[in-house]
């Protein structure tokens, strides 16, 4: 087959016609990535409303990276209440899954008092059970962060594992005197 055979033929029209089909939709997506990107701070708006009801304002926030045993913690931020919203990653789900939440850390002269609420942001396509994780079993975490997985879902001890690790991530990084390095 000669070039010019070859360019004539039904196979180089196949591929000249899918070559457009892609250079158009990868113009389009690129467009409409654009339009509905979601910037950094309307996510942790999105993040402080989960988990707070009382409206409070973000003061200042950190993305950090800090890693321990069980889990790593991504983000710090300041509410104005003077509480502080911690965004954890617990390790161990299911299948070695991960379990992102925001921890609502209550605080009064500077001194840590409690977690307050506990929201999931974000898990592992791999945490199947993820929707018997209920509010109810996040506040029992909450009050008791040792609690025994099977006790916040049955069914989801994994899951749970992993929210469990977020939690007592968090509550080392408190203890460590929430640092800034990331």
């Amino acid at each position: 087959m000669t070039i010019k055979q070859f360019l004539h033929s039904k196979i180089f029209r196949c591929i000249v016609v899918l070559l457009c089909i892609a250079l158009v939709s990868g113009g389009l997506l690129a467009i409409l990535n654009d339009l509905w990107a979601v910037d950094e701070a309307e996510l942790i708006q999105r993040g402080v409303k989960s988990v707070c009801s009382n409206g409070e304002q973000v003061v200042s926030y950190k993305n950090l990276s800090i890693e321990y045993n069980k889990g790593v913690i991504q983000q710090k931020i300041l509410l104005d209440s003077g509480d502080y919203l911690i965004k954890s990653q617990g390790k161990e789900g299911f299948q070695k899954g991960t379990v992102t939440v925001y921890i609502l850390a209550h605080f009064e002269n500077s001194e840590y008092v409690n977690i307050t609420k506990i929201a999931v942001a974000d898990y592992a396509s791999s945490q199947t059970l993820m929707s018997k994780i209920t509010d109810a079993g996040l506040a029992k975490v909450a009050e008791n962060p040792n609690i025994n997985p099977g006790e916040i879902a049955a069914g989801a001890t994994y899951s749970s594992t992993a929210i469990k690790n977020a939690v007592n991530v968090t509550l080392e990084y408190i203890q460590d005197g929430l640092p800034e390095e990331a």
